[in-house]
């Protein structure tokens, strides 16, 4: 019984797309395995004090500094800076409201990382609420990481099935 010539392409096919099908597990099973603290390395931390004074301190995650960062003090309801400047050499941001309200501070580093910290002051100029964390919890970025590999993957799916469908007769 001879094999035609349709039939052994076919069998060439499938072996090409069970090694490529391996390839893309390999590849997945290696991004997996790739360590949480580098997708961690891009967050600004803030942690923020009590008292008459707001004091935010900025942070990385690795313990750096984002040492003289440009940074904006946004008083409630109002569209111009109350403050700004560079933040100091210990990694912090102060100012001293002359209002209560929801006070913003904004610092944006020069490599694109950045935070908005919300303070809240209360009658007589005292922070009453501050708080600590960065832009997005641990699970949200972790998700947005895993979207993004899906993205990457069903867009090769699509190339893949084009790919296909195009293929001279």
């Amino acid at each position: 019984m001879s094999v035609s010539l349709w039939q052994r392409r076919s069998r060439m096919g499938a072996q090409r797309r069970r090694r490529e099908e391996r390839l893309i597990a390999g590849l997945t099973g290696l991004l997996l395995l790739l360590p949480v603290s580098n997708v961690l390395a891009h967050a600004l931390l803030h942690e923020s004090s009590v008292g008459e004074a707001a004091v935010v301190q900025f942070h990385f995650p690795d313990g750096d500094k984002p040492f003289f960062e440009a940074y904006r003090v946004m008083a409630p309801d109002d569209t111009r800076p109350f403050q700004s400047g560079r933040i100091n050499a210990v990694g912090e941001v102060s100012f001293r409201p002359d209002r209560p309200g929801t006070w913003r501070v904004v610092v944006a580093t020069e490599d694109g990382h950045g935070a908005e910290v919300r303070v809240e002051v209360g009658p007589g100029g005292v922070v009453t609420a501050g708080g600590a964390g960065a832009g997005l919890s641990q699970p949200a970025r972790l998700t947005a990481g895993i979207g993004y590999l899906l993205g990457v993957f069903g867009l090769i799916a699509l190339w893949r099935g084009r790919r296909g469908r195009h293929r001279p007769t």
